[in-house]
């Protein structure tokens, strides 16, 4: 009667109703931005917004209830409040509560440090200033809180106690620390508004959901309906949940594009629209054999560096500073290779220090400028400010490392909205190299030959009129011979050509002379004074003709490709090679990004092989390898993948496909193949048959014992149990045939216990080796069987469901489930100190599942299995192996366990058949 009035009570405290209306309490405390409230004391937040649109769907009526976060715990412990939100820094509490099992948004511990810093892992942390929030469960957390990891590497940190999360920001702000461990969502939120950076180095994740008051009636009705909710949300892209993502977690941090920044990059393109026109002025300026020459350039990769190269001695020097007022300027800009310099002649004085300082500390205790030098430069400066216009002006300029040179500079004023200047835009280009080129325009023709002789490149002049044509000196060298030697005739250069280059070269020829091309373009071998072939790369272009139109005179030049030539050859032959290897091997090649879905960027042709399906549609993302692989096998593929990458090893992995509705086993090898572990290349191999093997092995082997545990039974019981029954039975007769004296007659009734307890005994091991209700009553009764007993004698409460309806199951899987049920619950019994078990086997169309879940202590599953300490879970993957079905663990100490069997099935398969044979 007391039990029914509690029942009572607990119902009317989460069932009270105000005009036929749910209501349900709601625990709010400041954890911004998932439940707080707002300066009207209103609740705002993610979960809040959530609950609000559940509780309008359902027709509920929410009150809430302001506190701290302590109170909200304390008043869910009692039963003031009914549910409230999950906070990281609260973990701990949650262990007390039920939690949704639908988590809403993840979590976990970032560790945030001064610019520049370098952390990428809790050792860089070592005998470091660190910032904590003291009450936080990613500082005391007992699994993989911040001390227990520190303790576990043996690292030695300084720790700062801090009261918040904004003070240990602001405590790196002011490099009072070297770094400092923030809530991901708080960091993500606020850190913008700090100088800091975010480090790769987190820890600690989870999911965040609601808590609820451990009470059956609660559970039984309000969280499943809030959890199908939340599934329900998180699957529409416009519902409330994604709405309020975006409200609180993406639109924080403003992105302001500076006034500066247009500023450069318009003068970015004033500056290339120069640089264009500076060359095409040079251009105009030399011969046209200058323009031939540089389009000749463009094809061979020297070219392409000493354009690099020009272009870096031409690029223009660009800063920005700020004006405080007329007179005094202070440096808001940089370039980074100019800050290096700097710093390395002057230690004392880092980029951070740089940016910041007066101008004129700059150019006296940096670059070392006298007076009259600073102050022409104020003058220009000033003359900008007043003009409020650009000005140009030509003046010297010194290096940090001393070296001085000429420049044309431009003073750009930037103003605000008020005409008031606030920053000078300043660009200088080195035009010492220019000035030094107009000076020596008038010997353009030997610079010429110097600059083709320098780059190693032959050089012919064909005068059409009269048939003469004219090599330079490296020409002759380029083909081996002496520099004196006669000029050739134009016949006797053709002579020259190999036969089978002499047709393409003759046609592209005439076409040009023709006028039908622009450009003479050509690849040749020809032969050398020692008589090998050579290739060379031929440009020219005719560069005078006649009032008819007709050639008069062409020029052009030789480079020597010979060895890019044969290399390329050889790499043609070698990639031949490599994919008529790839052709014959028995599996599929491939190449991809290490990205979300592994992008292929090469898939060689065994996919049609292993998968049947042609590398184009891995390539082009018609058909993507994780779409055909289970959700939980693609999970532990990323994490092996992950970890090889992070030490920089192989990884193997095995995982199984679904190919036109076929499952195939895969075996599949790779390692990264570049520095940055951005790209890995592997090996996929089918390996079904193995797999089938093996499972084929333990099958008979699993078979085997249940036999032999079968046989033996059966001999215990119907042969010694029979046996030890008439020895039983002979000594009651013998007991009523003969006197006994007092002492004889206890002697015998001792006896006769015994012999009763061996044939007892004798019969609960033949059960236990083959329990006869699995053969006459299937897994169903037989698990009722097994749990009727454990609860007269066990405080642990067993809850079963099926869905069979009295169907029978195939044989062998009843036994090999029953087995498997048989040891989760002599290891619940014996290790998690449970007082709850839950057992469901729900039959589907096409497989079967069995869970068992307790409330108990937990274990690290993964341990167990790598370690091969634990004989009865080995067991039990045996037998879902023999089955081809799948075991997966989820375990956690002090999370309880869940254990999750799926074997396949399938009805017809069992239709007409008799389901024991």
């Amino acid at each position: 009667m007391r039990n029914l009035l509690l029942v009572a009570l607990v119902l009317f405290s989460f069932y009270s109703t105000v005009n036929g209306q749910r209501v349900i309490r709601v625990g709010v405390y400041d954890n911004y931005p998932l439940a707080f409230s707002d300066s009207r004391g209103e609740p705002k937040g993610l979960f809040i917004d959530i609950l609000k649109d559940i509780a309008e769907k359902e027709g509920w009526r929410l009150i809430y209830k302001n506190g701290k976060a302590d109170e909200c715990f304390q008043w869910l412990e009692s039963g003031e409040i009914d549910v409230t939100t999950e906070s990281g820094d609260y973990k701990g509490r949650s262990a007390n509560f039920d939690i949704a099992s639908s988590g809403l948004v993840s979590t976990w511990a970032r560790v945030y440090a001064k610019r520049e810093s370098d952390y990428t892992s809790l050792l860089d942390l070592g005998g470091k200033r660190v910032a904590v929030l003291e009450n936080s469960y990613f500082i005391n957390g007992p699994y993989k809180g911040f001390y227990a990891s520190i303790k576990e590497l043996d690292l030695r940190c300084t720790i700062v106690k801090a009261k918040n999360y904004k003070e240990i920001l602001e405590l790196i702000d002011k490099k009072k620390v070297d770094a400092g461990i923030v809530s991901r969502i708080y960091g993500d939120i606020n850190d913008y508004k700090y100088d800091v950076m975010q480090t790769p180095v987190v820890f600690s994740p989870f999911r965040l959901s609601f808590i609820f008051r451990d009470a059956a009636p609660l559970e039984a009705k309000v969280v499943p309906i809030i959890e199908s909710h939340i599934v329900a949300l998180k699957q529409d892209k416009s519902s409330i949940y994604y709405r309020s993502m975006n409200t609180y977690f993406k639109e924080h941090k403003p992105f302001e594009v500076p006034i500066w920044g247009y500023v450069i990059l318009g003068v970015a393109i004033f500056i290339v629209g120069q640089l264009l026109l500076y060359v095409n002025v040079l251009r105009r300026m030399v011969a046209a054999r200058t323009a031939d020459l540089k389009r000749a350039y463009a094809n061979i990769k020297s070219r392409q560096q000493t354009l690099s190269l020009i272009y870096n001695n031409a690029s223009e020097f660009i800063a920005l500073f700020q004006v405080r007022k007329l007179g005094s300027y202070a440096v808001a800009k940089l370039p980074d290779w100019y800050l290096k310099e700097l710093y390395m002649l002057n230690k004392d004085y880092p980029s951070y220090k740089v940016i910041g300082m007066g101008l004129k500390d700059l150019y006296r205790k940096l670059l070392k400028l006298d007076d009259n030098e600073i102050n022409y430069r104020y003058q220009k400066m000033a003359e900008a400010i007043r003009s409020q216009q650009q000005i140009k002006y030509e003046e010297g300029f010194k290096m940090p490392d001393g070296s001085r040179g000429v420049a044309e500079s431009s003073l750009i004023p930037i103003l605000d909205r008020s005409k008031r200047c606030t920053h000078i835009l300043y660009v200088s280009r080195n035009v010492t190299e220019e000035r030094k080129m107009v000076e020596a325009l008038s010997e353009s023709e030997k610079r010429l030959q110097m600059a083709i002789e320098g780059a190693r490149e032959g050089m012919w002049d064909w005068d059409i009129r009269t048939g003469s044509l004219h090599f330079n000196d490296y020409q002759f060298k380029m083909l081996g011979y002496e520099v004196d030697k006669s000029q050739p005739k134009p016949k006797e250069f053709y002579e020259m050509l190999h036969p089978d280059d002499r047709r393409r070269t003759r046609e592209r020829l005439v076409s040009h002379l023709k006028g039908e091309t622009d450009y003479y373009e050509n690849e040749y071998r020809i032969k050398t004074q020692s008589g090998e072939w050579k290739w060379l790369l031929v440009h020219g272009r005719v560069v005078d003709r006649d009032s008819n139109g007709r050639a008069i005179r062409a020029i052009g030049t030789h480079v020597d490709i010979h060895e890019s030539k044969v290399t390329e050859q050889a790499l043609m032959e070698s990639q031949q090679t490599l994919a008529n290897l790839m052709a014959n091997i028995p599996g599929m090649v491939y190449r991809s990004k290490v990205d979300e879905g592994f992008t292929p960027v090469f898939v060689s042709e065994g996919s049609k092989v292993v998968f049947g399906i042609p590398p184009e549609h891995f390539l082009n993302g018609k058909i993507r390898l994780s779409d055909m692989i289970p959700e939980e096998y693609n999970v532990e593929n990323v994490k092996a993948i992950q970890q090889a990458l992070a030490a920089n090893k192989q990884f193997q992995i095995i995982y199984p496909v679904n190919i036109h509705g076929e499952k195939k086993w895969m075996w599949e090898q790779g390692r990264a193949i570049s520095p940055a572990g951005d790209m890995i290349e592997g090996f996929v191999m089918d390996i079904t048959d193995r797999r089938l093997a093996q499972e084929k092995i333990i099958s008979t082997i699993i078979e085997t014992e249940d036999n032999e545990r079968a046989r033996i039974a059966k001999e215990l019981h119907d042969t010694l149990g029979q046996k030890l029954t008439t020895v039983s039975l002979n000594f009651n007769s013998l007991k009523k045939d003969i006197s006994f004296n007092n002492g004889g007659l206890k002697k015998l009734n001792t006896g006769l216990n015994y012999l009763k307890e061996a044939i007892r005994d004798s019969r609960e091991i033949a059960h236990n080796l083959m329990p006869q209700s699995i053969e006459d009553f299937g897994y169903v009764l037989s698990v009722q069987s097994l749990l009727a007993d454990l609860d007269a004698v066990s405080e642990t409460k067993f809850d079963f469901y099926d869905n069979l309806k009295g169907d029978r199951l195939p044989k062998n899987t009843e036994l090999h489930l029953y087995r498997i049920t048989q040891e989760a619950v002599n290891n619940i019994l014996k290790y998690a100190k449970a007082t709850t078990v839950s057992i469901q086997l729900m039959k589907y169309e096409e497989e079967v599942i069995l869970t068992i879940e307790d409330d108990g202590i937990g274990f690290d599953a993964n341990e167990k299995m790598e370690t091969g300490n634990s004989f009865g879970l080995k067991s039990m993957l045996n037998r879902v192996n023999s089955l081809s079905g799948s075991l997966q663990i989820e375990s956690g100490k002090g999370n309880g366990t869940v254990i999750i069997v799926e074997v396949p099935y399938r009805k017809e398969s069992y239709e007409g058949k008799n389901i024991n044979s």
